[in-house]
């Protein structure tokens, strides 16, 4: 049966209380737009009134003259004992339930804290200000199509894992638009309907949309204090899944680092339980630790059942798209084939600039590694004089958020409540397979003092 959850309905409503009108016609057209958008399915059962109304932190009345709404327009099928089914995409109902479809509906002041995003690395910006019309004119040669990635390139990032003690040769490696297209193209190649992926609890969320997209099984195990629980993925790994997906290096979003005891242990695992791992290795350049580098586990393990996946988006700019795969030869050709069918290749004029940028690697680590720090410092002082005693976190390795768990609260809500004074957070369910860690947020700390004073007083405010 496919119910889908108060929780994922939380997370993927957004800031559904933005126009005019009664609150639960605002409800009814904004359960419209994901219906519409497929991001949830027809057949799929929606939560029960109550439970829905706790996760958005509003009446069951509400809810139920929503749902009351959507059943007029011919989108809902209630049935006592059944529940609330989804019949017909709202494209086909109604003008009214229609024509928000697709809008993204937004204020200027509202203060988004759903993402990590860096801002642009001085490296980046200045690189963008030397350069001049003729330089960029040369760029434009040949026919502009090249799935695999500039050649160019693909000897840089070669080199990069090279550098790290990989050796690495261009044939290992496929440009992709960012570290997410890269999951997507793995997910599509790998992963049939039904099959078994391993993942961790919790576990990036993005990942979890494009094995959800392939109808996969995912088989979670958890994170704890001490790292990956290994028995639990001893156990996992021994009913033979597709694949399994890790952050080795810098978890997302826990933003915590595999030890070498898990290392090994991990290593020793998919030996006597051969199975393809993606090795995640997005925030990898993210580290608060003085001096740290990247450690990619592929040097580890079978080189033809493992791709690593890294991007530039984390050292220098998300808007600079790109990113790679490391993987066997054979798995590039693969992949190559899926990307040419998705766009053709990633835009020649970025990937000339990534070739520059990577020549400045040292430069741009030693920067976002002072920029991490500092911010992470000064986010735990105020935390520490705002919710001591109330809020539980250990301090990242790396990345750019905070894992905060906050007993008694259910963050769902919470977040529900904080969207209506405009503040935009991210709870833990959002993070599992299994929507766990109801009472945890994902605090980004790479943000304005101001910013992080704000958001952090008004979720203390929220939850005495």
């Amino acid at each position: 049966m496919n119910r889908i959850s108060p929780a994922r309905i939380s997370r993927l409503i957004g800031d559904w209380r933005v126009t005019e009108g009664k609150v639960s016609q605002q409800l009814s057209l904004a359960l419209a737009r994901l219906i519409a958008a497929r991001e949830v399915p027809v057949g799929g059962l929606l939560p029960s009134e109550r439970s829905l109304s706790t996760a958005l932190a509003i009446s069951r009345g509400t809810v139920v003259a929503a749902y009351a709404s959507l059943r007029d327009a011919g989108l809902l099928d209630s049935r006592h004992g059944s529940g609330h089914r989804i019949t017909a995409p709202a494209a086909t109902s109604g003008a009214a339930h229609t024509r928000l479809v697709g809008e993204i509906l937004a204020l200027p002041q509202d203060i988004d804290m759903t993402s990590g995003a860096l801002p642009p690395s001085p490296i980046l910006t200045n690189m963008l200000a030397a350069q001049r019309g003729t330089e960029l004119a040369r760029l434009a040669v040949g026919l502009g199509y090249d799935a695999s990635g500039l050649p160019a390139l693909r000897w840089a990032v070669a080199r990069y894992y090279t550098d790290l003690g990989l050796p690495t040769h261009p044939d290992n490696i496929l440009i992709t638009s960012g570290a997410q297209q890269a999951v997507w193209l793995l997910a599509n190649a790998i992963i049939d309907a039904s099959d078994a992926v391993v993942v961790e609890d919790p576990i990036y969320r993005g990942s979890l949309e494009a094995f959800r997209r392939r109808n996969a099984r995912i088989v979670p195990v958890a994170v704890t204090e001490q790292g990956l629980d290994m028995k639990q993925l001893e156990k996992a790994l021994k009913n033979r899944p597709k694949l399994l997906y890790l952050f080795p290096e810098i978890h997302n979003p826990t933003g915590r680092s595999m030890d070498q005891t898990n290392r090994r242990e991990l290593a020793d695992l998919l030996r006597r339980y051969p199975t393809f791992l993606i090795e995640d290795g997005a925030q990898n350049e993210l580290s608060a630790l003085a001096g740290a580098m990247p450690r990619p586990i592929a040097g580890q393990v079978d080189p033809d059942l493992v791709a690593t996946i890294g991007t530039l988006s984390k050292l220098f700019w998300g808007g600079i798209r790109i990113g790679w795969i490391r993987s066997a030869p054979p798995v590039i050709s693969r992949l190559a084939s899926f990307k040419a069918v998705n766009d053709l290749g990633c835009s020649m004029f970025d990937q000339h600039l990534a070739i520059g940028l990577l020549d400045n690697i040292r430069e741009a680590r030693a920067y976002r590694h002072e920029e991490v720090v500092s911010h992470l410092d000064i986010a735990e002082d105020i935390i520490e004089k705002k919710a001591a005693g109330r809020w539980q976190w250990a301090r990242p390795s790396g990345g750019t958020a905070i894992w905060i768990k906050m007993p008694g609260i259910d963050t769902v809500a919470l977040c529900q409540e904080a969207q209506r004074r405009r503040l935009f957070l991210s709870a833990g369910p959002g993070y599992s397979a299994r929507e766990n860690f109801s009472d945890v947020i994902r605090l980004p700390f790479v943000r304005p003092l101001e910013t992080m004073n704000f958001a952090i007083d008004t979720i203390c405010d929220l939850t005495t």
